[in-house]
């Protein structure tokens, strides 16, 4: 190194820890919005599937629940949307109704598939959210 030189790298190591944390800050909230957003989604199919004679319960039998999580171990976290066979609430017909059976000439409805387009952009708004107020939280 050239006499009169110096490289303050403090300013590079205070980075690196910001980055570092970073992912962590916004873990809980991504998985809030993914939260939200799942919520949004059922709520909005089960609207989708109100009002059939035939098969009133089957709005109810729409639900979503969490199956993976966020942590140091973990990459990713995941949420499953749709319905749920076996509680009594039509299920089974619920299924029928989003994709159809053709043998039968039931076409599919594809009202689980739409209302998670109608939802969207609510959950990159959301995700982004979580991501923006992590990067704020470690001054970055």
């Amino acid at each position: 190194m050239a006499d009169g030189f110096s490289l303050d790298m403090s300013d590079f190591e205070r980075l690196e820890a910001d980055l570092r944390d970073a992912p962590r800050e916004a873990a809980g909230d991504v998985v809030t919005a993914l939260a939200v957003n799942a919520g949004k989604v059922k709520a909005s199919w089960r609207e989708k599937l109100q009002g059939n004679e035939y098969a009133p319960r089957v709005p109810f039998s729409i639900d979503y629940e969490q199956t993976s999580t966020l942590s140091a171990l973990a990459s990713g976290v995941e949420f499953e949307i749709g319905a749920r066979k076996g509680s009594g609430k039509q299920g089974g017909v619920a299924l029928l109704l989003e994709f159809g059976a053709p043998a039968r000439g039931l076409t599919p409805r594809g009202f689980g598939a739409a209302s998670l387009a109608e939802n969207e952009g609510d959950l990159v708004e959301g995700v982004t959210k979580a991501i923006d107020g992590a990067l704020r939280k470690v001054n970055l």
